[in-house]
């Protein structure tokens, strides 16, 4: 037979787990240096440019 357990324990316990996975997420987040944050807007300046760039292309061809 399994493991007996308390829901109410497991959801407990669930839900701090969350929390402390959440806090570690925000802490990664506010130590941040300017230089990460900075490569970090970079990055997504570029996607994004990448994104619209196919997406222009893809408008201008003409249907066949």
């Amino acid at each position: 037979m399994g493991e007996i357990v308390i829901l109410q324990e497991y959801r407990k316990r669930r839900k701090k787990d969350q929390k402390h996975q959440q806090a570690r997420d925000n802490s990664a987040v506010q130590s941040s240096t300017k230089r990460d944050i900075k490569q970090q807007a970079l990055e997504k300046e570029k996607a994004e440019q990448v994104y619209m760039t196919s997406r222009i292309e893809h408008d201008t061809e003409e249907p066949a």
